[in-house]
This record gives structure tokens, C-alpha cells and sequence, in this order.
């Protein structure tokens, strides 16, 4: 099935299996992923992470693929707690919309934030390997980034074979992201942009190759090779902008920075590209 929003098109659960053959992971792939007839998979984990891309992903799948069956999940982080909420909120609204879809109630890990007893020592170890790349990421994060890859594989162990829907999207242009570095710099001179963080605004960190697959093992990419400017056609032109995009969250920032959570920082990559591709003014939730 071809997709088209916002100028930009992407197939959608089609061409699974030429997906699949591009792939270096094919054999462990085609044994591990259970499929239907259709080499529809019957099973898909999603990380629902109250974010736009997610939602839209999972929206698209229920809209179009009603016999996939959904199993949401999310991470916990006390640190952003409106984050799990937007999750439970978004699972709902998609549960109401499509009543004979087959998607699940939302499961909710929490993160083992504690320094003691904790991820703390191997992310203290990952960040001391290269003080520039990881420089303004706090322990806390990388600790939940190191759980992740733990979390995610356990979850879906769960379940007989499914296959991992990612809303990742390709960045905007390169002049886009380097226009986001000025506004942060000029705005907030004490921000100390990282290797990361240049890499964010300056790199390929998300590709934009339209022959990359889009599956690599278990992982299904969809939006890979388009930018977010695609997410916001799909909210605009399905009528979503009113209902479901407002349940959405990007934002990373911290707590003090977004009115307990209740705003947008303006100050993350997050916040520069929802306003980018949706075409909102800096004022917006602010």
C-alpha cells in the first residue's frame, strides 16, 4: 500500500518480504517473525511513546490493517511523568476510534532510575568513554537508554513472533536543523552543544535513503526515509489536528523548563522539528 502525505510517500506493510531480502538479518528475520498469508505480520509490538510519530504509525496500521494485532508499550520515566499519561490517553482515543481493530491496553514498564542499585555504574562507564559525544546527556538518561535495550527484547518475548513497529523519522534538511543550532545558541548562550548535539543538527543521525530497507531484523521503520513533514500530513489530512495531536508529546525537556510539564521547553532538537513540521509559531505552547 502507498501512503502519500505532506508531498512525501512511503509503502506501508507492503513489500515486507523485498524488505526483508535487503536486509543483513534476512535468515534470523524470516525465522523469527511470524506472518500471515499476506506476509502481513500477526503480531506487532509498539513503542507508544506518547509521541506524534508513534501514534500516527499505530493510527495508519489500525486504519488499514485492522487483522495486526497490537500489543503498545511504553517506558516509565518519573522524570517526565505526563509522558506515560499522553500514552494511556492515545491508546484510548485509538481503541475508541477503530472498535474493531485489534489493539491492546497499553503496558507501562517503569525505569530503575536509582543510583544505587541501578543502571548508574554502566552509564557512568558509557559516558566516561567519550566524555564529547555523550557531554550534556545526564546519567539518568543514559542509565534508561541502556535499560531500553534491555526492556524492549524482554517485551517482546512475550509474545510468538512479533515484529517491532518504529516511528523513527528521517531528519529535515540539512539547512533546517542547522537554523534550529543558531536558535538555540542565540537564545540560550550557556547551552554547551555536545558532539551529539552537532551531530543531531549537522548529521546523518537519521537517515533520508529512499534504497535503505526499512526493516533491519525485527524492526519495521515505515518513516525512515521521509521527514516529519509526512507525520503532520497525516494529522492534517485525517482530521487529526483537533483530537489526536493535542494528546501528543515531544518535548524532553525538564520540568522546570515546561511549566511542570504542561509546555514546550523550546529549547530540544523535539520541540525545533514538531514546530518545523507542522508549521506552528515559536509561540506555540510555550
Amino acid at each position: 500500500m502507498i501512503l502519500k502525505y505532506g508531498n512525501q510517500q512511503i509503502e506501508f506493510w507492503t513489500n515486507i518480504k523485498e524488505q526483508i531480502d535487503k536486509s543483513p538479518h534476512k535468515e534470523q528475520a524470516l525465522k523469527d517473525i511470524v506472518f500471515d498469508d499476506d506476509f502481513l505480520p500477526k503480531q506487532v509490538v509498539v513503542s507508544l511513546s506518547g509521541g506524534a510519530d508513534s501514534a500516527s504509525a499505530t493510527y495508519l496500521t489500525l486504519k488499514h490493517f485492522p487483522q495486526i494485532e497490537i500489543f503498545p508499550f511504553m517506558c516509565n520515566d518519573v522524570n517526565a511523568p505526563k509522558d506515560a499519561d499522553a500514552a494511556r490517553e492515545i491508546t484510548e482515543y485509538l481503541q475508541k476510534k477503530f472498535p474493531n481493530g485489534k489493539l491492546n491496553d497499553i503496558t507501562i514498564k517503569d525505569f530503575n532510575d536509582r543510583e544505587v542499585g541501578g543502571y548508574w555504574p554502566q552509564a557512568r562507564e558509557l559516558k566516561a568513554s567519550d566524555p564529547e559525544l555523550y557531554g550534556n546527556m545526564s546519567i539518568v538518561a543514559m542509565a534508561k537508554i541502556i535499560q531500553l535495550d534491555e526492556l524492549i527484547p524482554n517485551f517482546m518475548k512475550e509474545f510468538k513472533g512479533p515484529i517491532r513497529l518504529d516511528g523513527m523519522t528521517a531528519n529535515p534538511p540539512v539547512n533546517i536543523r542547522m537554523a534550529f543550532g543558531d536558535y538555540v545558541k542565540a537564545r540560550f548562550p550557556e547551552y554547551n552543544f555536545s558532539a551529539k548535539d552537532i551531530e543531531r543538527v549537522q548529521g546523518e543521525t537519521r537517515r533520508d535513503n529512499p534504497n535503505k530497507p526499512n526493516i533491519t531484523y525485527n524492526v519495521y521503520q515505515p518513516y525512515i526515509n521521509v521527514n516529519k513533514r509526512f507525520v503532520a500530513g497525516v494529522y492534517k489530512e485525517e482530521g487529526l489536528m483537533q483530537d489526536l495531536f493535542p494528546m501528543t508529546r515531544s518535548c524532553v525537556g525538564g520540568g522546570n523548563e515546561t511549566r511542570d510539564f504542561t509546555a514546550w521547553c523550546w529549547k530540544c532538537f523535539w520541540c525545533y522539528e514538531k514546530a518545523w513540521a507542522f508549521n506552528l509559531p515559536r509561540t506555540h505552547n510555550a
